[in-house]
């Protein structure tokens, strides 16, 4: 009976990542790499600045570190699931634009199977590609071209993990991450000479494969309720494959209507992305109302490679690091009288210097970060609000600097599953 229930639960969040909706962007920074990378981070996390590797506790579900699955309790089962909204105000030394977003960025369950192994499985989006870029080159006042260059997709990653309690202070666990996804950059360009076709040109890269990413995590108890933990995950180097389509076609337009002339190109392409490794740690002090986390990650950008036949693509893309610190307060978790003692409250700060740099620029981004965690009246159930205010890019170099302000809302349910009735 046990079997079909768990095999009821995976299927749940398989049926669930037909609905999954790709988060997106508006930013001109995900014309690059594999788009503007997802920090994947619940909103608990978030608002303590995304301090993903050791920040957990029973109520949460942290996939960023499979060891913490063996944190959930007994006969408990979680289901988490938010919602992202984003406003962007875009700048150059010139213009400004604002825009908007909002998405479903997670969807994820957990529950021990026995008192030694816990399990995770969920849907998360890994990268997004959103852009709308025009201009024009003009050779002579006859001879002017207006180029359109356009990009939309993105990646998602798809987990099953396992922890394994080896000790009372000791867990490991083990992520397998399914990648997949399309990514496609067209480009148009319009002269104003009739006796020039217009061109139009689409690049679709699907991508598909499995990454690995182990974790550890060990906590102690110093005194009384005071508690030190201290998580750490790696993730391996590895290939995914790549399938690349390109289409070139010229056209003209007429009366608004956009007639196909010849198709110049047309062909498709296997080849191999290599995702490069990864590796996190953080350290995080708890006690019954305080919590203090920090987080530190890096990848090796610089290994990144998409690949197909003899042609390598880098990007010069730089590897990247990201420091993350928070707190967490909660007045009287056990108040019986006061509601406003029970909320959990957050904040933090976020420094991440991304793998793009653009005219000798890294492109960094800071933020700061906040949250509240709202326990539902009579129910085991949790809403969790974070907000983050920051910047990314710079306008120097002529570079974009993008100012912007996050919100994520979730939800986390909490129940009792596989307990024998005593009454009908």
């Amino acid at each position: 009976m046990k079997i079909n229930k768990y095999l009821f639960l995976l299927s749940l969040t398989l049926i669930s990542a037909n609905g999954f909706s790709q988060l997106s962007t508006n930013s001109p920074y995900s014309r690059f790499g594999l788009g503007n990378l997802s920090n994947s981070v619940s909103p608990e996390q978030s608002a303590t600045g995304g301090t993903s590797v050791v920040f957990c506790n029973s109520e949460i579900i942290n996939s960023n570190n499979p060891a913490t699955y063996s944190t959930f309790k007994s006969k408990s089962f979680l289901f988490s699931t938010s919602l992202n909204a984003s406003v962007t105000d875009f700048q150059t030394n010139d213009l400004s634009q604002t825009e908007s977003n909002t998405n479903f960025s997670n969807l994820s369950l957990g529950f021990p199977v026995n008192k030694y192994i816990s399990v995770s499985s969920g849907l998360r989006p890994f990268s997004d590609i959103g852009y709308k870029l025009d201009y024009y080159d003009a050779t002579s006042l006859e001879d002017t071209v207006n180029i359109f260059s356009t990009g939309t997709g993105g990646l998602s990653n798809y987990y099953f993990g396992a922890s394994v309690k080896l000790h009372e202070n000791f867990s490991a666990g083990i992520n397998a991450k399914y990648i997949f996804g399309g990514l496609s950059r067209n480009r148009t360009a319009n002269f104003n000479n009739a006796s020039i076709l217009n061109t139009s040109s689409v690049d679709r890269i699907n991508i598909t494969g499995m990454t690995y990413e182990a974790g550890l995590l060990f906590n102690t108890n110093l005194y009384e309720d005071k508690d030190v933990s201290f998580g750490m995950t790696y993730q391996n180097n590895s290939d995914l494959e790549a399938k690349r389509t390109l289409i070139g076609t010229t056209y003209e337009l007429s009366n608004s209507s956009l007639i196909i002339k010849d198709t110049f190109q047309n062909s498709t392409e296997l080849g191999t992305v290599t995702m490069p490794s990864k590796f996190s740690a953080g350290l995080m002090y708890s006690s019954d109302k305080l919590i203090l986390v920090a987080n530190y990650s890096s990848q090796n950008w610089s290994d990144y490679q998409l690949k197909f036949g003899e042609v390598i693509e880098e990007d010069y893309l730089e590897n990247s690091t990201c420091f993350s610190a928070g707190l967490q307060y909660t007045p009287d978790y056990n108040s019986a009288t006061k509601y406003w003692k029970k909320i959990n409250y957050r904040i933090g700060s976020r420094l991440d210097k991304s793998y793009l740099n653009l005219n000798n620029k890294q492109i960094s981004e800071k933020a700061l970060t906040f949250g509240l965690g709202l326990p539902v009246k009579r129910s085991n159930s949790y809403f969790n609000i974070s907000m983050e205010v920051g910047e990314k890019g710079t306008t120097e170099e002529e570079l974009i600097k993008e100012q912007f302000v996050r919100f994520n809302l979730g939800v986390t349910f909490k129940g009792i599953w596989f307990v024998k009735r005593k009454y009908d």
